[in-house]
């Protein structure tokens, strides 16, 4: 599972979005190629690895082709764009040959400025005219925004609390007070948390970016303390803020063990193979990448194959729409030519997990539930970490967890 983090110290936009998740590896060619699935012209797409305060990262534009002019015009000079109506927007994505889960996000990102704006300005949905977030140029923001996330395969979002600045800027309709009347309206009815840095006189959360949070981040806190830190990506902004002006996202892979479950019953796929040419090493080893991409477990069982050969029999447990995956990494790391597979039914217990603070640091727990039987199991690698930092004994803190867990339970 992927969890996607954005660390929003300095605001968020479109283009620092799409900025970030190039820098976090997704790919220019295939995020172009799907892009001209939105089949409009005159435009053109710029990315460029920089470094700003000494720290890498990408700057994103779009730029637009100037009819007038015959040559392009300034990144994000909107004024230049015809208006928009919420209707002819939707209708281009509607038009187009994006994926339905795509059409759906960019338009549900437009709806939701499109209401912000109608509310701030005492006019009906039907007549709100869009100007910046409107201009092709930002169109293609917002749907790039999606394409890009498509891309890099994220299964969630959290996020930081926003940081916005403050003062005024001069947009299509005179001047706004920062952060802008669309951007309040949106937070309106939400427990989205903004900071305002008094120091910085602009804008630093756009409406679409403030559109793009409201659509995907389903979490707002602290940089995620659970799963592996994949990668770390910068996504630029354009504004001179005297500070480093910046979206960083941090992308994290968290094994399926500690994810939460809320259901009792589920489908697996059990992949197997027979094994009787390969070292214990080289066992091991394929046993690691399987655990790594995820599979809810791999074992190894003792067989006997034709003429009594003494081999291994290699079971994963897997979720069915990984199937594919899982049969290539095994063709890839054993020695088998061929797999063998089946959906099974699984009755299980439902799972969450809650921290316990114990002398030796906190403990994550894993609570089972079903039917009125509870199992509550402190995690190993965090009694492994404890022990280790302490120089006790594992079994020193999985007891000093269970006396918590007990003393919890007689205080309830």
């Amino acid at each position: 599972m992927k969890t996607l983090y954005l660390d929003a110290f300095s605001g968020i936009s479109g283009d620092m979005f799409i900025g970030a998740l190039l820098d976090l590896g997704v790919n220019f060619e295939q995020f172009q190629t799907e892009l001209a699935k939105l089949h409009v012209g005159d435009y053109r797409l710029r990315h460029e690895r920089l470094a700003k305060n000494s720290i890498y990262g990408t700057n994103f534009d779009v730029e637009m082709n100037d009819e007038k002019d015959h040559g392009f015009i300034e990144p994000h000079d909107h004024h230049h764009h015809d208006v928009r109506h919420l209707s002819d927007i939707c209708s281009l994505i509607d038009s187009s040959d994006l994926s339905a889960k795509i059409k759906k996000q960019s338009i549900s990102v437009f709806t939701e400025i499109a209401k912000a704006e109608a509310a701030v300005h005492q006019m009906t949905l039907a007549d709100v005219h869009f100007h910046e977030v409107g201009a092709l140029d930002s169109i293609v923001d917002i749907v790039g925004c999606f394409i890009a996330l498509d891309l890099l395969g994220v299964d969630d979002v959290g996020a930081s609390a926003l940081t916005d600045g403050s003062g005024f800027i001069r947009v299509a309709h005179g001047q706004m007070p920062v952060p802008v009347p669309a951007v309040m309206q949106m937070r309106i009815g939400t427990a989205i948390p903004i900071k305002q840095r008094t120091d910085i006189q602009t804008e630093l959360i756009t409406p679409t970016g403030m559109g793009l949070v409201k659509e995907i981040v389903s979490h707002f806190g602290t940089i995620p303390e659970d799963g592996v830190l994949l990668k770390t990506g910068y996504g630029f902004g354009k504004r001179d803020t005297g500070s480093f002006n910046a979206l960083r996202a941090l992308l994290f892979e968290t094994k399926k063990s500690r994810q939460t479950v809320n259901t009792d019953h589920d489908e697996v796929l059990l992949i197997e193979a027979n094994l009787d040419d390969q070292s214990g090493e080289s066992l091991g080893f394929a046993m690691d990448q399987l655990i790594d991409a995820g599979a809810f477990d791999v074992f190894f069982t003792p067989i006997y194959m034709k003429k009594n050969r003494p081999a291994c029999k290699l079971s994963v447990l897997c979720a069915p729409e990984e199937r594919d995956t899982f049969v290539n990494l095994l063709l890839k790391h054993t020695s088998t030519i061929g797999v063998r597979y089946q959906v099974m039914q699984r009755s299980i217990m439902q799972r969450q997990f809650k921290k316990v603070e114990t002398k030796f640091g906190t403990i994550r727990v894993k609570v089972a539930r079903r039917d009125g039987v509870v199992k509550q199991t402190a995690e190993y690698d965090d009694c492994a970490c404890a022990a280790r930092t302490h120089g006790v004994s594992l079994a020193a803190v999985e007891q000093e967890v269970r006396r918590q867990l007990s003393d919890s339970l007689n205080q309830n």
